[in-house]
């Protein structure tokens, strides 16, 4: 029993204790605050488990991620390397995805995801802080550049931390209904392939038979304008300046179908009034010569 403390496993599963224990308490913290949605649940020690699983297979991924990838980018004893790697990857990502298609949605994760959001929370702060050391020694060996070797390490980590924590932030994210992209805008309709409909129809002017106006509205209509027409005058009554039907001519006036007396044909020109036996002329007034 003296190979049990030296086996790396062993050591790797003590120290995830703490981690699960840390879990296990923020998720009954979650659940004995007031007016908590998860005060019901009864499935937190289960969902500890799972998302222990979860942190520690991610680390084994991550550990074996970044050395299969130095070992793409220098090819110095890929057999042995690829030994010690393959079996990490492999493990560990099994351990994350076997967790989260078979255990979590065993569980009430669905109606409670709060143990999930943990999870994808702790992963996303390590991975997210440790990401800002290995950009800076990245910088730093690639700007000393001792070997290809060394930047090809540095280079390894950053992408395998990059990617880890891209992965666990976008999960974060939409657990916790974040919209991490806009949302597209709806394209506004264009114009028909027609022409559009004209102007109403304008003052004096009636609407086509068989067109409508659209509901609630009345169109302006307006009376065009006419020329007085002169009113046709009643039977019995004469024209205007006509004298009336049997009645003798007025005074200076030749009576109809009669030529003018001899005088008055000047005066009716002139438009002056002679009366019953006046004659107007070189003679004057009356027939009495002037002078």
């Amino acid at each position: 029993m003296d190979l049990l403390p030296k086996l790396p496993s062993v050591d790797l599963a003590w120290s995830a204790i703490p981690v699960a224990a840390l879990v296990y308490v923020l998720l009954q913290l979650d659940a004995r605050r007031k007016d908590s949605i998860a005060a019901d649940d009864d499935q937190l020690g289960i969902k500890t488990v799972a998302a222990t699983l979860v942190l520690v297979g991610t680390l084994l991924f991550a550990i074996g991620a970044a050395e299969f990838l130095h070992v793409l980018l220098t090819f110095d004893d890929v057999g042995d390397r690829l030994q010690g790697s393959l079996p990490l990857v492999l493990v560990g990502g099994g351990a994350v995805v076997g967790t989260a298609l078979m255990v979590f949605p065993k569980t009430n994760a669905a109606l409670y995801p709060k143990a999930k959001r943990l999870t994808a929370g702790i992963i996303a702060l390590v991975t997210g802080v440790a990401l800002l050391p290995a950009l800076a020694r990245m910088l730093s060996v690639v700007l000393d550049w001792p070997n290809w070797t060394k930047v090809a390490g540095s280079v390894a980590t950053v992408v395998d931390v990059l990617a880890i924590f891209g992965v666990s932030f976008v999960v974060l994210g939409r657990l916790s209904n974040v919209e991490l992209a806009p949302p597209k805008q709806p394209a506004a309709p264009g114009p028909g392939p027609g022409p559009g409909p004209g102007p109403g129809p304008g003052p004096g002017m009636q609407q086509p038979h068989g067109m409508h106006q659209p509901h609630g509205m009345q169109p302006m209509q307006q009376a065009p304008m006419q020329a007085p027409q002169p009113q046709p005058m009643a039977p019995g009554y004469p024209a205007p300046g006509q004298p009336p039907s049997g009645y003798p001519p007025a005074p200076g006036q030749a009576q109809p179908g009669y030529p003018p007396a001899p005088g008055q044909a000047d005066a009716v020109q002139s438009g002056q009034t002679v009366a019953p036996g006046q004659v107007t002329g070189p003679g004057g007034p009356g027939g009495w010569p002037q002078g």
